[in-house]
This record gives C-alpha cells, structure tokens and sequence, in this order.
C-alpha cells in the first residue's frame, strides 16, 4: 500500500527486486494511499484497501500478510517454509504489506500466512525493503548460493 517515495529506500528494493527477478519472476505492485486519493479514514479506508488487494491477488495465489503479531522466522527457517511452499506447488505467492493503519482484521484472518519482521515497528518503506532482502536471502539459501552466512 503506498509508494516508496524515500530514494536510498527505493534504490535499495529496485537493487532486491533485480537480483529476485535472476532467479524467480517477482514483482511490486503499489496501489495507491486510499486515505490521500480517496479521503477514506477508519474502517471505510482499511475495507477499501483489502478490496483493492482482492481485485490485484489472484484467487490461486497464496496470501502472506505482514503484521506485528504474524509469524516470527529465521532466516533459514524461511527458506524452508519457502521450499516447502515449492514443493506442494505453489505457484505464486503474495506478500501484503498493509497502509499506516493497519489492515481490515477479517482479511488478515484469511490470509495463508501472518508474517512479522520482528517486534519492532517498520516504516512500510523499510518493511518492503526488508521483505525482499529476506526472500532474496531465503532463495539464495536454497541454492546455495554465497550470500547467506
């Protein structure tokens, strides 16, 4: 939700997003803050945000939501979760990352997975680049590639 408007942080998920789409098909779809375009707050604004998240997400994909009380990896222990998503054939995962607010409870409820960075809070920016240093990291991980040490 949001674009990533910081330049080091930006250049920082473009660097990512490179080194990803070398070994898997990956990317980033902003949508627009629904609070400055639209004027939404409360409720009215998380619900919007999830239906814009439902109109991008394929109904076959698996859907891991960022959030503070998800589910707390390693870094190798991610790239196993990764590999077993492979291995059950899964063929495209989605990673949300949420507006300011939060997101709408009943949509991270149905989400696959519940995934948190740690228990200290991220500007969405940093969320995004430390999202995809960790899946770059959990890829090279499974092909042993020398980056993880």
């Amino acid at each position: 939700m949001g674009k990533t408007q910081n330049a080091p942080i930006k250049s920082l998920c473009s660097e990512y997003l490179g080194r990803l789409n070398h070994l898997i098909p990956v990317e980033t779809i902003e949508i627009p803050d629904l609070s400055k375009r639209r004027g939404l707050r409360g409720a009215v604004l998380l619900a919007a945000e999830c239906d814009a998240f439902a109109r991008l997400i394929g109904s076959d994909s698996r859907k891991v939501v960022l959030e503070e009380r998800g589910r707390q990896f390693t870094s190798p222990e991610f790239a196993r979760w990764l590999e077993s998503e492979q291995l059950q054939g899964t063929r495209e995962i989605a990673f949300i990352i949420g507006g300011p607010d939060g997101m709408d409870r009943g949509y991270v409820e149905q989400a696959d997975l519940r995934l948190s960075l740690g228990k200290m809070t991220w500007t969405h920016e940093m969320a995004r680049a430390l999202l995809l240093e960790q899946i770059y990291r959990a890829l090279s991980i499974l092909r042993n590639i020398p980056y993880h040490k």
